[in-house]
């Protein structure tokens, strides 16, 4: 990516998502930025509300810490499981260094019910926050970046959880995160 002109992230790493806008050429990399971007450039509609950035700009980690910091391990080693052989000690190396570890230990298969009832926990408290909307959107009727974090979380799920996870993941709070992935679909016109 730095051949391409992207700029490095957090960390000092090159990370993904980066896009180039074949209008303007310009690089942009990280999730929030390249939104920014996108509001600001293509303003006709915008996905950070306007007065929002700060929020918007809290929500991804407030997100990540209440619907999954507990169970990061067990996320990661669903992950490690489908990563391809030339990307494994890649991945190893880079989590252990995110989650400060000296070595890799995968979640042990006693630990794993005990990690999905506290994935369930997390997704219950933003099931709440969804509720507290009074709308289908984080925002209410407003969709915005927000739901777009949301989504892509619930996409990373259904890639690293068997059948029978996913068919429980996608009955929680009511179907919610199944619904909320299949509404920013549509509002987006993907298929994720």
């Amino acid at each position: 990516m730095k051949t391409l002109g992207a700029s490095t992230t957090e960390g000092g790493r090159y990370t993904l998502p980066v896009i180039k806008d074949p209008n303007t050429g310009s690089i942009v990399a990280e999730s929030l930025v390249i939104a920014e971007y996108l509001d600001k450039t293509y303003p006709e509609k915008p996905i950070i509300p306007r007065g929002a950035n700060a929020l918007i700009g809290l929500f991804e980690p407030a997100y990540c810490s209440v619907a999954y910091g507990k169970v990061v391990k067990l996320l990661l080693t669903k992950t490690l499981e489908i990563t391809n052989d030339s990307s494994r000690e890649y991945f190893i190396r880079t989590r252990s260094e995110l989650l400060g570890e000296t070595r890799w230990e995968t979640v042990s298969e006693e630990n794993v019910q005990q990690q999905w009832e506290e994935f369930k926990k997390g997704l219950d408290e933003i099931d709440k926050w969804y509720q507290k909307s009074g709308g289908k959107w984080i925002m209410g009727d407003t969709f915005s970046f927000a739901d777009m974090v949301v989504a892509c979380r619930t996409m990373w799920w259904n890639k690293i959880f068997d059948e029978e996870q996913l068919r429980e993941l996608h009955s929680w709070n009511g179907g919610r995160w199944a619904r909320v992935l299949a509404d920013v679909n549509a509002e987006c016109g993907t298929d994720l």
